[in-house]
């Protein structure tokens, strides 16, 4: 552990949102070398919420153009579907709200909304710019169709952020929320273990929103292997999780078996529609084997997605997420909320930072659904619920 963080944050631009500090964390860096840190507001609460965005994956170089490369980067668009982020990555300030059109905090930014659960929580909003999905422990890393080496740390990074957020609030809260997006909601749940083994007695909880936990079924392990190798897993996955290995490269679901057995007091919530295509774009590079894994684009895929061979399909993606909820729902410790409804809404990405996190049946408006907020809501206060198909 390091230094509680200062009262003053760094110099940053543009200016954050009004309440937010930001702090440069030093030995912190993003893909491309340069620095990175994390933002800051404090609360009235004794709890705290961890956030880590979201923004796709340097697998290679065409999936790596749809990812920020440091925090001056964002993706074109607000990453709510393939269609919309397709100008890549853009110049822009990652901070909270960039990825609502810069319209204002919503879903658990919003401080303003009584039916927030945790707009009086403290809150810490970690950018993406590594491309490892917030687990990489890999420096100047080769990358197929890339010149310049990338630097895969965002364990390494998540590591010394930690040692700077738990001396400042360790002896100030007395819970804390480990949430985030799409590859935030992977690393959410990948870092999970090493941030509750920090906070040590202060109980963790977790909400993975859109970074679902598949099966070797359902995320081929040729794809798991390519992420482990590339990205460096074998410096970032608990040493003692000895089911999180496979020989042919899967098993990275089985750190959930691992995560529930070895943190007993922690309860973990997924979110999701029932089709995301961002998350089926993400996994399409492992299909025939990987064998295209190295050259896969993004646009390409999108353009022949009726193609189940080259696009994940819409109904192995339903049956994974089905598949994960009868594997956890046993244990009474996993909630899910799921949101099916009618095309374009069943197949949108990334949900708690959006303004539909207040919408009964979220994704799919329907007044006999609870919210998205008042699921939250009710699995913060011990309320265990699977909605939805």
């Amino acid at each position: 552990m390091g230094a509680a963080l200062p009262a003053s944050g760094s110099p940053v631009s543009p200016a954050p949102p009004l309440g937010w500090t930001w702090y440069q964390i030093d030995g912190a860096m993003c893909r491309d070398g340069s620095p990175t840190g994390f933002y800051v507001r404090n609360g009235t609460t004794d709890k705290l919420i961890i956030y880590l965005e979201g923004g796709g994956a340097c697998m290679n170089g065409n999936y790596c153009t749809f990812n920020p490369a440091n925090v001056n980067q964002i993706l074109s668009g607000d990453g709510q579907t393939v269609f919309g982020t397709a100008g890549g990555a853009i110049t822009g300030r990652q901070q909270p709200g960039v990825y609502t059109n810069n319209t204002g905090l919503q879903g658990i930014f919003d401080t303003g909304n009584a039916a927030n659960p945790v707009k009086d929580w403290n809150q810490i909003y970690i950018p993406y710019c590594t491309g490892d999905v917030h687990f990489g422990t890999r420096t100047n890393a080769p990358v197929p169709g890339l010149t310049p080496m990338q630097q895969f740390v965002g364990y390494s990074n998540m590591r010394l952020f930690m040692s700077r957020i738990v001396p400042t609030f360790k002896g100030k809260v007395s819970r804390v929320l480990l949430t985030g997006a799409s590859a935030g909601g992977f690393g959410a749940a990948l870092n999970f273990s090493m941030v509750q083994d920090s906070f040590g007695d202060v109980r963790v909880d977790l909400i993975d929103d859109s970074g679902p936990p598949f099966d070797d079924a359902y995320m081929p392990p040729c794809v798991q292997q390519r992420w482990r190798d590339q990205w460096g897993f074998a410096g970032s996955l608990p040493p003692d999780c000895t089911e999180c290995q496979s020989t042919d490269g899967g098993h990275l679901s089985k750190l959930s078996d691992f995560l529930i057995r070895k943190h007993p007091q922690s309860t973990v919530a997924f979110v999701s529609t029932m089709q995301d295509e961002v998350i089926r774009l993400f996994f399409s590079a492992g299909l025939s084997n990987c064998q295209n894994y190295d050259s896969a684009n993004p646009v390409a895929i999108v353009l022949f997605q009726s193609d189940p061979t080259i696009y994940f399909a819409a109904q192995p993606y339903i049956d994974g997420l089905n598949t994960l909820r009868s594997n956890y729902v046993g244990t009474g410790r996993f909630a899910t909320y799921y949101m099916g409804g009618a095309t374009p809404n069943v197949q949108w990405h990334q949900h708690i930072f959006r303004s539909r996190f207040y919408d009964n049946g979220g994704a799919n408006p329907t007044p006999s659904i609870e919210s998205i907020a008042g699921f939250v809501t009710n699995f913060l206060g011990g309320k265990i619920e699977q909605i939805g198909p």
